[in-house]
């Protein structure tokens, strides 16, 4: 028996019903407008022996009925016999995740929405972080992955609040778990569930895919690698190195686990892996592991966790132990580059993650970076400026492009408004992260239900590239004790404001860029240093202790363009300065048989079949926006 260890389980919000209705099937119906996690108090006086039931969903289908298809085979069913009195009614030991509620056993006339009141509940952490923005549709996503993060962090790491699943899923928390620090302080919470799955791990068995393991299933990368990740993301966000002393045995031993499954060249090709989980790109077999090579994602993650592990003994002075690992990931990045580059430096498996996973975790040689970054590029440009990542390269994917010279592809994917992209969502009226990027169909249908959560985090760990990229808030030391700001600008967001509340103090980012002038505003905690990086700039700035502002000319408009290489030729074409330009720069286009064809193609799709027509596209394109500008 060991005390609390986490913060409770609590009521943190209280959200009145907005509206009770009947549906087209005379389902009674009220709504709180937000997906959440917890319980319905229900305020009620009835007659004596009236029985009500409660039932839950997170979404109504096409046609506006309630639809509790998502929560598969769980009931999430509250029912009660009412004693003829005023009653305060609302369940204990147990929690529902869902936006709706159906009444059962009330009349349409006696159900008024201050009856029903949505409880949220999770672990009561601190909220140390904000982001917000002038984008409207950016603002909602932020308050998506919150919301993700609160519905799902339930004493551990849930997956998703709702089905009849709800379990804590180890590669879901690893990849969020960066957001996660940001906006919450998780120091406690991810210490006490350390401590779980250290209880769970062996070098024998190696790590489960669920901590609590209630299926026994173990050791898959990128799950598993949880207990490497999520100690050395607390060290780094809070400077605390007692979850690295305390996990210490787990973190080595699983990579000592891993060394043990390898083969003759020292690399780990065996075993069942769950790959990109839910990517895009593969059509045939078990479509859910995604087109990238499962073991190219296996060791890329075993070379990730390795140096993770150097890096935590260095930390700790445990010089010896540092040695070694550093060793075995020279000798493994060795064996990683000859098993998956050509001589040339093509990548065996050429995919968005595949070519995002070498790239960010810095596993490419120097003189095959910039042809790997225009694969990347290439197969963005191919799949007309959409992601196809999953689990595994989705948290990487803009980070990977904006620390490598491709910024605007990565704000080009981020602001995305169609399916696959982060905001098609926000369009749809989602209120939490989905588990699959088209959870809803254009018309309001959906996918099968079986794989169809409405409340997952994993996709939410671009939290993290808007904190550190639009927001510029990065670590130089552990706990924030050194940092940098560097905020990077993306079209269609004016202004961002970034706060975080370090073991030193708030820190602050605010910057705006409109009206041909950029505004930079940062607050420097006390005890720290940062080196700002003020935009369009090339000096930096050291900065110690204090506020600071700055202000100064620019030429740069962050309004969202009307044409981009996403508009087709047709919509070019109808625009008159566009008509004379082309018939102008490409006459032979305009006679072209296959002209109305050509229409309907966006201009990336065009580039794709014949690049060298990009700089006439490009020039165009610049003359059509600064005459919108």
């Amino acid at each position: 028996m060991t005390p609390q260890e986490c913060e409770p389980v609590r009521i943190t919000e209280r959200i009145q019903a907005r509206s009770v209705w009947r549906d087209p099937k005379g389902n009674l119906l009220a709504d709180f407008g937000q997906n959440l996690t917890g319980l319905v108090e229900v305020r009620i006086k009835g007659k004596k022996g009236q029985k009500i039931r409660i039932r839950h969903a997170e979404v109504l289908d096409k046609d506006g009925v309630f639809y509790p298809d998502t929560l598969r085979t769980a009931i999430s069913h509250d029912t009660y016999i009412l004693n003829g009195e005023e009653q305060v009614l609302m369940p204990h030991f147990t929690f529902h995740g869902f936006r709706y509620i159906a009444i059962d056993g009330i009349e349409a006339t006696d159900a008024v929405p201050n009856m029903f009141t949505a409880c949220a509940m999770h672990s009561d952490m601190e909220k140390i972080g904000s982001f917000h923005c002038s984008n409207e549709l950016v603002h909602q996503l932020q308050s998506n992955i919150s919301w993700g993060l609160r519905d799902n962090f339930f004493d551990i790491p849930t997956d998703c609040p709702q089905r009849d699943e709800r379990l804590g899923w180890m590669g879901d928390a690893q990849v969020f778990s960066w957001t996660a620090a940001f906006n919450r302080n998780t120091a406690r919470f991810f210490t006490k569930w350390m401590r779980d799955i250290s209880a769970e791990s062996s070098l024998e068995k190696g790590v489960p895919h669920v901590v609590p393991d209630l299926l026994g299933t173990y050791s898959s990368a990128a799950w598993s690698d949880a207990a490497v990740v999520i100690p050395w993301v607390v060290y780094q966000t809070y400077g605390d190195l007692r979850i690295l002393e305390e996990s210490w045995k787990c973190m080595h031993e699983w990579v000592d686990y891993i060394q043990d499954q390898t083969n003759a060249d020292g690399l780990w090709m065996s075993g069942y892996q769950y790959g990109d989980w839910l990517a895009l790109d593969r059509e045939q077999g078990d479509g859910s592991v995604g087109a990238t090579d499962i073991y190219l994602v296996a060791n890329a993650y075993y070379l990730y966790v390795t140096n993770l592990v150097t890096q935590a003994a260095e930390a700790l002075g445990r010089e010896e132990e540092a040695a070694y690992y550093r060793s075995l990931y020279e000798k493994t990045l060795a064996s990683f580059q000859e098993e998956y580059f050509t001589a040339r430096g093509r990548i065996v498996s050429e995919t968005q993650t595949g070519c995002v996973l070498v790239l960010h975790f810095q596993l490419a040689r120097d003189k095959d970076r910039e042809r790997i970054l225009k694969a990347l590029t290439d197969n963005i440009e191919n799949h007309k400026n959409h992601l196809t990542t999953g689990f595994v390269g989705t948290p990487y994917l803009c980070h990977a492009l904006s620390d490598n010279g491709a910024h605007d592809t990565a704000c080009v994917l981020f602001m995305k408004e169609d399916e696959p992209s982060w905001l098609y969502a926000v369009h749809m009226g989602a209120t939490t992260i989905w588990e699959k990027w088209n959870g809803i169909y254009p018309d309001g249908s959906m996918p099968h239900p079986g794989l169809n959560s409405m409340n997952h985090y994993a996709n939410g760990a671009v939290g993290d590239w808007m904190y550190r990229k639009i927001g510029g808030i990065n670590q130089l030391e552990a706990g924030y004790h050194r940092f940098y700001i560097r905020p990077m600008f993306v079209r269609g967001i004016e202004e961002a404001k970034t706060e975080l509340e370090t073991p030193y103090g708030k820190i602050l980012s605010h910057w705006s860029c409109r009206d041909k002038k950029i505004r930079v505003k940062v607050k420097i905690p006390v005890n720290t240093t940062a080196l700002l990086y003020l935009p369009e700039k090339e000096d930096v700035i050291t900065l110690g202790s204090g506020e600071y502002c700055y202000e100064y000319e620019t030429k740069t408009s962050l309004k969202e363009l009307k044409y981009s290489m996403d508009s087709t030729l047709g919509e070019i074409l109808d625009d008159p300065q566009g008509y004379e330009m082309m018939k102008r720069m490409m006459p032979d286009l305009m006679e072209n048989p296959m002209i109305e064809y050509a229409k309907k193609m966006t201009l990336s799709e065009g580039t794709a079949s014949v690049p060298e027509i990009r700089p006439v596209y490009e020039a165009v394109l610049h003359a059509l926006n600064e005459q919108e500008l």
